[in-house]
């Protein structure tokens, strides 16, 4: 009887270790892409700025459009929400320089597995930054 449980544990440990491996490679692998797409839409914003709120957000989305295809590890673009917000504005309605700004990425938790259903905050990265280059001065 002993052995029978040894056994069941085994095939239990043998199936679970994996599947958590498995599981927490994934999140990882996530995030690690979610923090280069960060980096790299704060730098874009930092050097291009924008006229508004609005135009900001859709040039940001375009440019993050550009590099989710280039990745290899694919995050859905529908999965990701994505907000610009200005933390220290000049002036109300035209983005300036040395204007602050918050960008929040937003994916779902990566599900490979229903085995940890513990396991399923969303993975947020927050990036800040101060525009340097307005488009108009170029």
């Amino acid at each position: 009887m002993g052995q029978l449980i040894a056994t069941i544990i085994n095939v239990m440990v043998l199936l679970l270790v994996p599947a958590g491996i498995l599981q927490i490679h994934a999140v990882v692998q996530t995030h690690n892409e979610l923090l280069e797409i960060g980096t790299a839409a704060t730098k874009y914003i930092s050097n291009n700025g924008g006229t508004n709120d609005a135009t900001v957000e859709q040039n940001v989305r375009q440019f993050v459009h550009q590099e989710l295809s280039n990745k290899l590890f694919q995050v859905q673009e529908r999965d990701l929400q994505l907000t610009v917000t200005r933390t220290k504005a000049a002036d109300p309605v035209l983005w300036s320089h040395e204007d602050e700004f918050e960008l929040r990425l937003e994916i779902p938790f990566p599900r490979i597995t229903g085995l940890f259903p513990d396991w399923g905050e969303p993975i947020i990265v927050v990036r800040s930054g101060t525009v340097q280059v307005m488009d108009y001065d170029l």
